[in-house]
């Protein structure tokens, strides 16, 4: 028994023995493979710099190939990465060619870029894919992030303003909540439909355009003329803007930090009356019981200094299959105007995969976006500008001072603070797409799409304010709810026989559209409810009601066949023709389907050996294209049918029914308006590149334009001779024309290892005409055309100032002229055909237009080792702008029951003598501002913990040059409609009177910025 005990602890020791010996030789042999390893790995230094200066290059990615193992160059251009003999390294950089180098036993490697920005490898985006710079045919333009506009954008087009040629983005004031610029590119095209390019984001075409925030867009392209948008078809009529976002790349995980604060202040006032000034006029007229004691300055008090704050962390990075980015951004920015403002959360994601050796490419991108908005009351602008300046703020016990008797002249801070008006928007957007390579050149590919938007609204009026004889609570609220799918297939295939190269494309696109909405108010409840609790209003006291409802809902399907083929012989020769069919659930029964085609050739001259023997050009190339698009965007979804309504009542069974009527006529014949452009252009490039430049001539014919006709009740229209059961019918009858010259240049002036300057330079001229508003069916009244512009609330007694005309632009001031005053102080007009000159037979003329002569903008950009300094002028040349502020508040006879301008005095107008439009108020609206600078350095020596470092300040709106009297020379050119919905009469009217400044005005703001960003 005890051997036996024996020889179980001789055996299990010998088997501890054993495992010891293999645990020690495993460690050893382990310790002995590394030891391989770390032999094999090293790490690898060097610089990668640009073959065009030499300048070092930060943010290179620099990727181990097959691995995720990467890195990014810092701001010197320096690297460092951990290597194996046998490797493979991928350096990539926007706007250089990439490069892969093996790696044998080196320690260090030295890495030149060559720079492919102006080379026949850079990409432009186009309509469904792209082309390289050198085979594009078509008027295009780009604009990288590299080239945006510095300061507060609170909208993505801001970043671009200006940049352009011949594309206007133009925003009244410096509202925030009103943060939808207007968009005209080559001018105004339509009269009822929507003026502004269709934009396109990751090839969402219609995707809503702040569903982006600036910081998440790598470039900006234009397509201009109708040989490049034609392939959207009846959506292009007003050119197409591309937006592309950015996406993450192979190598290392990147963080990106950028953040400022700004300060906004009120600039370019108009010059009323001062308190004192106001007590002197009191004085000098021997008027009585107008001070009231105080020394108010009311635009002081609706005023205030904002402070805005933004801020953008973006992650990306990725390996040789995969890459990934993923952003959120912030922006608060309070208005000038107190109790106004407007925040931002933008969310967004970008994935790439690619798989099945690469021949399947996989694309998921999802973003959303959250708007607050707090809307200002524009009716207390025109209150602080006209209240008398000796009324105080607040009553003794200290309750606002709220005078009553006159209309709309309040206390404007009261208005304000006492009145809520506020919105959120919320916006969805997933886009998912797919590519496969079938066969070598042979891809097929899937876009699907789904927007939702969302908006609440929210209006309540207290029942202590007292604006307008108010005196009761009202509250309004309504909810919006928009849902956009879209899906497209694509086949495309390319091929390149000896010197032959050609790509055919193929797709089918289908987007359906549903917008929904719902509306209460009621009045009279207690003030605590605010407006969420409408149900508990009362009625009137004679029993009738204060309650409204309204509900809506309407689809919209817009179906397409696109076809697309790209030729180019020897690099030399190119040819591009696009066609696409598309159908509109919008149009009449019988004008539904429509085809929009184009064609466009190109000759590269520089490949000729006549021009390369010159050694004068860099590059040269003619463009000659033309092409139809269409438009049916901004009308109501069910435009062309006839629509009941509710209309009054009737009593029937004891009890009152509501009664229902035609609401609106049918159109069986309605359809798109067509735009058939001609564009001829020439790219050129000096002094190996230096200089470069294009030069655009066109002209764009646009027929069938959509407006609405007077018809008699009961009358018979249209080819069908329909009975009319309202008044109007939206019918296609007008034509308008735009023609036009625009000119860009770059220039890269100095190039020196420590010191560069860059300038651009861009130029438009568009002329715009009315050639006809009549046809066969339906006829506009010339000898009594119709009038547009309104220069706001309580000023209906002053004729509009735009009128419609054919031989005339869009935007044509009409109205008398005035020579001078007699001895009463009343007008004399000159006499044209009889009237007098007398008011009341005065006769009118055309006195001139709100559309510019010349756009312009110009952009330097400077670099001194590790400075930066950019700034750029903007400009418009040439238009007329009707001052509102200055018919209304230069009248002396307003005074003392308001406050007024001071040159009202020294008019000539007499006592009693009401004011009037006429060519007195039409003033040269030209204007050179300074819209932004920028000033940045980028810190040293931080590699080791940064990438990038870079801090900054720069400042939007510094001076404007101009002779313009008014508060800001730059209005209103038309309607910055929300992105989903008809446009409404009164958008119309906008859009028809450019140029017309309204009394109420929200003030442009100065900016100034203070700025970092980091990346990790």
């Amino acid at each position: 028994m005890m051997k036996q005990t024996y020889l179980q602890r001789s055996s299990l020791g010998q088997k501890s023995k054993f495992r010891q010996w293999s645990t020690t030789c495993l460690s050893l042999l382990m310790i002995l493979l590394n030891m391989t390893t770390w032999a094999q790995q090293r790490t690898l230094t060097g610089k990668v710099t640009s073959a065009e200066d030499g300048s070092e290059l930060p943010g290179v990615s620099i990727l181990v190939v097959g691995t995720s193992n990467g890195t990014q160059t810092a701001a010197d251009g320096t690297y460092k990465i951990s290597v194996t003999s046998g490797s493979k390294l991928r350096f990539t950089s926007v706007g250089m060619i990439s490069q892969e180098i093996d790696i044998t036993n080196q320690t260090t490697l030295d890495v030149t870029l060559q720079p492919n920005s102006q080379s026949l490898s850079e990409v432009v985006v186009v309509g469904y894919g792209t082309q390289r710079k050198a085979d594009v045919t078509g008027a295009t333009a780009t604009v990288t992030s590299k080239d945006f506009n510095a300061g507060v954008l609170n909208n993505p087009l801001q970043a671009v303003q200006g940049k352009v040629s011949g594309l206007v983005i133009s925003a009244p004031n410096s509202d925030p909540t009103n943060n939808r610029p207007t968009i005209r590119l080559r001018g105004t095209s339509s009269l009822s439909a929507n003026s502004e390019p269709l934009i396109v984001i990751d090839g969402v075409a219609g995707a809503p355009l702040n569903s982006v925030a600036p910081e998440d867009i790598q470039s900006v392209d234009v397509l201009k003329d109708a040989s490049a948008a034609a392939i959207y078809g009846s959506r292009g009529a007003n050119g197409v803007i591309i937006v592309t976002t950015k996406k993450g790349s192979a190598g290392r995980t990147s963080v990106e930090y950028s953040g400022y604060i700004s300060m906004g202040k009120e600039v370019r006032r108009p010059g009323f009356l001062t308190p004192d000034e106001f007590r002197a006029k009191l004085t000098e007229q021997n008027v009585t019981g107008q001070d009231y004691g105080a020394s108010t300055n009311w635009l002081d008090q609706v005023t205030r200094t904002s402070w805005t704050q933004n801020h953008s962390v973006a992650v990306s990075g990725g390996a040789e299959k995969f890459s990934y980015r993923g952003s959120l951004v912030y922006l608060d920015q309070p208005g000038i105007i107190k109790n106004s403002g407007f925040n931002r959360i933008n969310a967004r994601l970008n994935l790439v995969q690619k798989a099945l050796d690469d021949r399947l490419e996989i694309q998921l991108l999802l973003s959303h976006q959250t708007n607050n908005k707090k809307f200002v009351d524009y009716g207390a602008l025109r209150s602080a500008v006209r209240f008398n300046p000796t009324q105080p703020i607040y009553n003794a016990d200290g309750t606002f001072n709220q005078p009553q008797g006159q209309f709309e002249v309040e206390n404007p801070l009261a208005r304000l603070m006492q009145l809520t008006n506020e919105g959120k928007e919320r916006q969805t957007l997933l886009n998912a797409k797919a590519s496969y390579e079938i066969v070598k050149g042979l891809k097929v590919g899937v876009n699907a799409s789904q927007s939702t938007f969302d908006y609440l609204y929210g209006f309540f009026i207290p029942s202590y304010f007292r604006g307008s004889g108010n005196s009761i609570s009202r509250a309004r609220r309504e909810t919006q709810e928009v849902l956009d799918r879209l899906i497209e297939s694509t086949v495309n295939y390319s091929n390149t026989i000896d010197k032959h190269n050609f790509s055919v494309l193929l797709g089918h696109t289908y987007q359906k559209v549903s917008n929904e909405g719902f509306g209460a108010e009621h009045r009279n409840f207690p003030d605590a409810f605010g407006y969420n609790n409408l149900e508990a209003g009362n009625d009137n006291a004679d029993g009738s009601t204060n309650r409204r409802v309204n509900s809506y809902k309407s689809e919209a399907i817009l179906v397409g066949l696109i076809g697309r083929l790209n030729y180019s012989y020897n690099e030399k020769y190119l040819l591009t023709a696009n066609i696409r069919r598309d159908g509109s659930s919008r149009f009449g029964a019988n004008n539904r389907w429509g085809w929009f085609p184009s064609v466009s050739a190109g000759w590269r001259l520089i490949e000729e050996d006549f021009i390369k023997s010159s050694n004068l050009f860099s590059d040269l190339k003619l463009r000659a294209g033309y092409g139809v698009t269409g438009n049916q965007d901004g009308i109501a979804d069910y435009a062309a049918r006839r629509l009941y309504g509710s209309q009054g009542s009737y009593y029937t069974n004891g009890g009152f029914q509501t009664a229902y009527f035609y609401s609106q006529n049918p159109n069986p014949d309605l359809k798109w308006e067509t735009s058939a452009m001609t564009n001829v252009g020439v790219d050129f490039g000096f002094m190996k590149g230096r200089l470069t430049g294009s030069l655009e001539f066109y002209y764009k014919d646009t027929r069938d334009l959509l407006f609405n006709y007077p018809v008699a009740i009961g009358s018979r229209y249209g080819s069908q001779q329909i009975v009319a059961g309202t008044n109007n019918v939206l019918a296609n009858v007008g034509r308008v024309t735009n023609k036009g010259v625009e000119l860009a240049l770059d220039f890269q002036a100095i190039s020196k290892q420590d010191f560069e300057w860059r300038t651009t330079l861009n130029l438009a001229h568009n002329t715009n005409k009315i050639v006809s508003l009549s046809n066969d069916l339906f006829q506009y009244n010339s000898n009594s055309p119709l009038l547009y512009g309104s220069f706001g609330s309580g000023q209906g007694g002053i004729a509009s100032p735009i009128v419609l005309q054919e031989g005339y632009a869009i935007g044509t001031f009409y109205g008398p002229r005035v020579t001078g005053f007699n001895d009463r102080g009343e007008y004399i007009y000159q006499d044209f055909g009889g009237g007098g000159t007398q008011p009341a037979g005065a006769d009118r003329t055309y006195l001139g237009n709100a559309q510019p002569k010349l756009t312009l903008g110009w952009q330097n950009n400077f670099t001194y080792k590790n400075w930066d300094l950019s700034f750029f002028f903007r400009g418009s040349l040439g238009q007329k702008v009707a001052n509102g502020m200055y018919i209304y508040f230069a009248n002396p006879n307003r005074f003392p029951g308001e406050n007024l301008l001071k040159d009202a005095f020294t008019t000539g107008i007499g006592k009693g003598v009401s004011s009037a439009w006429s060519d007195l108020w039409l003033e040269d609206a030209s204007f050179v501002r300074l819209d932004n600078f920028r000033l940045g350095y980028r810190i040293p020596g931080l590699k080791k913990v940064l990438q990038n470092a870079q801090v900054y300040v720069s400042g939007q709106n510094i001076f404007v040059i101009t002779k313009y009297r008014g508060a800001d020379p730059e209005v209103r050119t038309g309607d910055s409609r929300s992105q989903y919905g008809s446009i409404s009469d009164d958008n119309r009217a906008v859009n028809l009177s450019p140029g017309v400044d309204p009394v109420s005005y929200y003030p442009r703001a100065r900016t100034l910025v203070a700025g970092v960003s980091l990346t990790f």
